[in-house]
């Protein structure tokens, strides 16, 4: 059942910040930084950060497994992956500026998926250097997070957590790719660190920005037709391209590069 959830945004000057100085302050486990090496482009404009997903969805073959880390409960789900990962994905209608508030962060890899879905999630506008925090209430009876303690936390110049061997490799390989999409994203049992010159499947406002000729036909004059959701584009593009990495927003929208 989709259920609509409230928004909560707060905007902070973030000018004495940087995506990896917000990546170190960050407590929790399963981090994630999505960021681009063009800077203050239209695909590079943001930078997204965050930590402790509320729900992670896993499955192969014709097998979904939700799990709600909220409560500790567990959920099976038969039928195509990307399909039943549509009907499980929680929804909302509000639109902001931002490309991606909060949602789905993972992969599809042949017949498998993997993705954690996050409530919480930290945007570096590398045009105005404002950092805004997005907080997207998924669960009837979750409560809100203390925004006000998880700034302190960005913002405290002492608060620096020891970098892990991962992420330190990940600095490196930053500076040394410098592509459109780089990202790094820390899963249960796997770390993905990986860049690509371009994306393969972006949905915006209901506009589908691709080069794969199926998709394109699918999706007539680049608009999702009438009763189609954006996962329906993702799925197109999922029977040409075998593996993929991206984000499925609370809002509709996504932005998948390739995988590797």
């Amino acid at each position: 059942m989709q259920k609509f959830s409230r928004t909560t945004i707060r905007k902070i000057n973030g000018d004495c910040l940087t995506p990896i100085i917000i990546f170190n302050r960050l407590q929790g486990t399963q981090k994630f930084l999505l960021e681009s090496a063009m800077k203050h482009e239209t695909a590079g404009r943001y930078s997204f950060i965050g930590a402790n997903p509320r729900k992670t969805y896993s499955g192969s073959g014709d097998i979904l497994q939700e799990i709600n880390h909220l409560t500790n409960q567990t959920y099976t789900h038969y039928g195509d992956l990307i399909q039943s990962l549509k009907q499980m994905m929680p929804r909302i209608s509000q639109h902001t500026e931002y490309p991606f508030m909060g949602g789905a962060i993972g992969y599809i890899h042949d017949n498998e998926v993997l993705f954690q879905v996050y409530d919480t999630v930290i945007i570096f506008d590398h045009m105005t250097d404002e950092l805004a925090i997005v907080h997207t209430n998924i669960e009837i009876e979750q409560q809100a997070p203390n925004l006000d303690l998880l700034i302190e936390q960005l913002t405290n110049g002492n608060n620096m957590h020891s970098i892990n061997e991962a992420f330190a490799d990940y600095r490196t390989f930053r500076v040394e790719q410098r592509a459109a999409y780089l990202y790094y994203v820390e899963f249960s049992n796997d770390i993905l660190i990986g860049s690509s010159t371009n994306s393969v499947i972006n949905v915006k406002n209901s506009t589908v920005t691709t080069k794969i000729p199926e998709v394109i036909g699918w999706a007539e004059d680049g608009q999702l037709p009438p009763s189609a959701h954006s996962i329906d584009a993702l799925a197109e593009a999922a029977k040409n391209i075998p593996s993929m990495l991206g984000y499925i927003g609370f809002n509709g929208q996504i932005d998948f590069t390739t995988e590797g």
